[in-house]
């Protein structure tokens, strides 16, 4: 925590779920530099999450929790409310990792993780309603995929996971507008992590290449990009928006 920061955001305490990761820290700096204090979720690589949530702009913490456990995300939301103050913003950008696996080869533990994360939504979701029902205002917002819409061998289970979710969070969208609480998909197809110098194993690389040829534009979008839709999606000209999914996948057909 590096000092107090004005701007649109200011007085706001957001919940970054999966905020240790590459897209989450995107999120996590561009909402700190909105003036929001932030809470950056992570499951492991604790010390990590900590040394980070200290470079941000805001007064912000990290926070660790399976977010698909009631008791242990009540506890991480209690912290951030005793350390920050009410959670108005929630944003979900945790998954569990899917190995790339034809649907007829799908186990009974790979369903279980995905499918968690689904749970997880739920979870994080409910935990912080009542408190963005109290302030009158609140924004939601969940990462989501492309591949729930536009199906690619091998991810089957992954994809249902995030169309699972994805509905949950139109039905917020729709349920809660009443209490000032919006609530929208973000839906990404391949994100570049300009840290990230790892090469992709041939699954995922042939995966990429098949994007890139549909894609209108020319380079895949990077974290950054991502962070800035999520900021529309939170931000002062958020009012109106809700229930509805933001596509960040470059211009590819999603039909």
């Amino acid at each position: 925590m590096t000092g107090t920061l004005t701007g649109p955001l200011s007085g706001r305490v957001a919940f970054v779920a999966g905020g240790s990761g590459p897209v989450g820290r995107a999120i996590s700096r561009t909402l700190s530099g909105m003036g929001a204090s932030v809470a950056v979720h992570y499951r492991s690589s604790a010390s990590a999450a900590h040394e980070f949530a200290e470079t941000l702009d805001s007064p912000s913490i990290a926070v660790g929790a399976r977010f698909d456990d009631r008791a242990e995300v009540d506890a991480a939301f209690t912290a951030v409310e005793s350390a920050l103050g009410p959670v108005t913003i929630l944003v979900n950008a945790a998954h569990t990792p899917s190995p790339v696996t034809a649907f007829a080869e799908v186990t009974d533990s790979q369903l279980d993780a995905q499918f968690d994360s689904t749970r997880g939504h739920v979870v994080l979701a409910q935990r912080a309603l009542p408190g963005m029902r109290r302030a009158g205002w609140g924004r939601v917002v969940y990462l989501s995929g492309a591949l729930m819409t536009r199906p690619y061998a091998g991810f089957s289970a992954y994809a249902a996971a995030k169309s699972a979710a994805s509905t949950f969070t139109r039905y917020i969208a729709l349920e809660e507008g009443v209490n000032g609480i919006t609530a929208t998909v973000v839906a990404l197809g391949r994100v570049i992590d300009p840290d990230d110098d790892e090469p992709l194993d041939e699954a995922h690389q042939q995966f990429a290449e098949r994007l890139l040829d549909r894609m209108a534009l020319s380079e895949f979008p990077c974290v950054d990009d991502v962070a800035g839709v999520v900021s529309l999606a939170v931000g002062p000209h958020s009012t109106h928006l809700t229930g509805q999914t933001l596509w960040v996948t470059g211009g590819e057909p999603i039909a």
